[in-house]
């Protein structure tokens, strides 16, 4: 094992978070992390990226190896902490594990619908722990809770957006002109996707569950238990009130399911909400 951050320096780490997300710390969070500190290995390995997230021919267990060597270089300072990071499955990859099929870019990865132009009413969503892009995703967690066993945080795929998920399904032009003409239907999809997130997201959190030093996402943050950054980036391109109808009511109750919860907002077009 190569990763130069022990088990217990999480303790001060979590003590100051616990501050931070208290209000009761007097400055801000500052986590440094440095590289290129003398290595005894070389990394020869797959590192995970978006190009070659979805790309089976490699073992899970490749990018695991090939992490922890790379990290032999690496220290971490202030309240940085060695972070696995899988936003490299793409944005909104709960659609992956819904039906879609994920194509990868050199920069992100786009997720295609089972059909185009599937009438809304027809859209369903169920959990399948046999989907081939969840199960790869969930072997990628036990591969590092076997290799790390919690030394090192594994973070959350990016989830995605509720709607950015249905968008996905959709399409955006679809789906802005059914909140005027199936806005019961949306109403639905937004509930049955929800329900779907916290299914999935617990399940891989149950993964690391016993020996993780703590929990993280695409944003970097540390929680001590499991938290997450929530969006809405459909909703640029919506009025505020039918933010408060198809966005507000969900980012509540999925914030009060989560230990911590922040938000990020996608640009200007959300400062009207």
């Amino acid at each position: 094992m190569a990763i130069h951050f022990s088990k217990e320096q999480y303790a001060p780490l979590r003590a100051t978070y616990r501050q931070w997300w208290d209000g009761e710390l007097d400055r801000p969070i500052v986590p440094i992390e440095t590289h290129g500190h003398p290595s005894a290995v070389a990394c020869s390995g797959p590192l995970l990226a978006f190009p070659n997230a979805w790309d089976f021919s490699i073992d899970p267990r490749e990018y695991v190896e090939a992490f922890d060597t790379a990290m032999d270089s690496h220290r971490w300072h202030g309240e940085a902490f060695p972070l696995f990071r899988t936003t490299a499955f793409g944005p909104g990859t709960l659609a992956a594990f819904l039906g879609c099929t994920p194509q990868s870019a050199p920069q992100t990865v786009w997720f295609h619908p089972p059909r185009k132009d599937m009438p809304i009413e027809e859209l369903h969503f169920e959990f399948d722990d046999q989907n081939p892009y969840y199960r790869r995703v969930h072997n990628l967690f036990e591969a590092a809770m076997d290799k790390w066993r919690g030394r090192v945080v594994v973070g959350m795929v990016d989830m995605g957006g509720i709607l950015d998920v249905l968008q996905s399904f959709r399409g955006a032009e679809n789906l802005l002109m059914a909140l005027y003409d199936d806005p019961d239907e949306v109403l639905r999809c937004v509930r049955e996707l929800q329900e779907m997130w916290f299914l999935y997201f617990g399940k891989l959190n149950a993964i690391l569950e016993g020996e993780t030093q703590g929990y993280s996402h695409w944003y970097g943050m540390y929680h001590e238990r499991p938290g997450y950054i929530l969006q809405s980036d459909f909703s640029y391109m919506i009025s505020p009130d039918m933010f408060k109808t198809f966005v507000a009511p969900e980012l509540s109750s999925s914030a009060d399911q989560l230990h911590h919860a922040v938000y990020h907002m996608d640009g200007i077009g959300e400062i009207p909400h």
